[in-house]
């Protein structure tokens, strides 16, 4: 049985060590999104359009970030639950709760970007895309902080 032991101890890469891409996709989809809302050069027709793609590529990646922190069997929550509770569980609680209020601002903001209204005057828009922007960064930030307190890990790679 030579070589019985390869690979012994080496499993599928733990979720907390596979963060990095997710979080990468996840804030290139947010800045995409902050691009697109600048109005600067085009029309109203124009900046809807490429504010609607940015918002979808935005929910997308905002969906795939739940799905990876989510999941009950290779989720980063799971991990992290079974791995530090005392210092993980409320922060865990607040991270689910942001996943739900983000997802409902992303479909308020999609609503008013289909409105009649729709532009870069819309103040109503601006203020929910702003919100969006907010909120999603504050997300990524309390998701860093945590993973830093229970793994010494900085997910953002020491930038902002």
């Amino acid at each position: 049985m030579a070589g019985a032991n390869l690979g012994a101890g080496v499993g599928p890469a733990r979720a907390h060590e596979r963060v990095g891409p997710q979080r990468g996709r996840l804030a290139d989809a947010l800045t995409a999104f902050r691009s697109a809302q600048d109005a600067d050069g085009v029309d109203d027709h124009e900046w809807c359009t490429r504010l609607a793609a940015a918002l979808a590529d935005l929910r997308d990646a905002w969906e795939a970030h739940v799905a990876f922190t989510e999941d009950a069997d290779t989720g980063l929550f799971t991990e992290l639950l079974e791995d530090h509770v005392e210092v993980a569980a409320p922060e865990v609680d607040h991270l689910r709760r942001d996943h739900e209020a983000v997802a409902v601002a992303l479909t308020r903001a999609g609503e008013l970007l289909g409105g009649p209204d729709a532009g870069p005057s819309d103040a109503k828009l601006l203020a929910s895309l702003a919100a969006v922007t907010k909120q999603v960064e504050a997300h990524r930030r309390r998701g860093a902080e945590l993973l830093y307190r229970v793994y010494n890990v900085d997910p953002t790679g020491g930038g902002s």
